[in-house]
């Protein structure tokens, strides 16, 4: 498939992906592994291609909303994980998905999947890193609240997570169209009904990112929309959390009204209160990169910088 087929397909899976997969669309993407561009079969053991260049240093990449493994690809031709793989020994992977389905059914196919890599991997797994952007750093924290309760081999194995612009609050701009649909059924004319159920058309994947929702029972039962019924869900203590936020602009006061253009600062930081039914994530490990807007965190130089150093940190 090229590589503009591909985006499409992306496009297609983040405003429609839960209806490809209900109606069995060939285009409904199934979660899987990609490295140099090819699907790894895990199977069974690893091709002896991977093999051969297999470390005990493993990290994983999950894209966003609508997007692939290419939006990892910097101008140079590489992404944050062949720098890892060429500065500290790291071996990467690429995670593509269907970013429309739930984040929770997400969460729950990338637990299996790690646990998958683990067990085929041609090398003992001595570290496990996972860089998330966007949803994708939610749907790694759904797939380490899925695996929490399960004898797992990769969780244990997990020493970072890199959230790269995750509305870990919840984005506004989505709430806002939650809130637009139902005023719109509501009025009762069948014309602004019609508007509201082909804007309510798009995937749950999307509306799930009102509220960070990462559980099941966040988004199940009525009136789940409009109102933020998050679970707890814990961060692990073992796992250093990573945190950076894209900035539109240098001016600090306008950063904090704006932020990357789609999540803002405080929901990129993890910086919640306990309206926003979230664990606070510790501000020691979190940066704000100015003038960054949000697909960029995915590709640039001055992010994956400070993903180096702070891997090259005693955990």
């Amino acid at each position: 498939m090229g590589n503009n087929l591909e985006r499409v397909v992306g496009v297609l899976n983040g405003l429609l992906g839960d209806h490809l997969q209900r109606t069995s669309n060939g285009l409904a993407t199934a979660m899987q592994l990609v490295r140099d561009g090819r699907r790894l079969p895990l199977a069974r053991a690893f091709p002896a291609t991977a093999a051969a260049r297999a470390t005990p240093r493993v990290v994983v990449l999950v894209h966003g909303l609508m997007s692939t493994e290419e939006i990892w690809t910097m101008p140079d031709g590489e992404t944050y994980g062949s720098r890892l793989a060429r500065d500290l020994g790291y071996t990467p992977f690429y995670v593509r998905y269907n970013s429309g389905l739930r984040v929770s059914e997400n969460g729950e196919a990338l637990d299996v999947l790690l646990e998958q890599l683990v067990c085929a991997s041609a090398v003992a797994v001595e570290e496990l890193v996972l860089i998330g952007h966007s949803m994708g750093g939610l749907v790694a924290r759904s797939a380490a609240h899925a695996a929490s309760d399960k004898p797992r081999r990769w969780l244990p194995l997990v020493k970072r997570a890199f959230y790269l612009g995750t509305p870990h609050l919840g984005a506004p701009l989505e709430r806002f169209g939650n809130a637009v649909t139902w005023a719109l059924a509501s009025i009762g004319n069948p014309y602004t009904k019609l508007i509201a159920d082909i804007v309510n058309l798009r995937s749950g994947g999307m509306k799930d990112l009102g509220y960070a929702n990462l559980r099941r029972e966040d988004w199940e039962g009525a009136g789940a929309l409009l109102q933020n019924r998050r679970h707890p869900v814990p961060l692990l203590p073992h796992i250093r959390h990573h945190l950076i936020a894209g900035a539109l602009t240098a001016d600090p006061r306008l950063s904090l009204l704006f932020g990357d253009a789609m999540v803002s600062l405080r929901s990129a930081t993890g910086r919640a209160v306990a309206e926003d039914r979230c664990s606070p994530f510790p501000q020691a490990h979190a940066r704000i990169m100015p003038s960054l807007g949000h697909l960029r965190l995915a590709h640039d130089p001055d992010v994956y910088a400070q993903i180096r150093a702070w891997c090259e940190e005693a955990v």
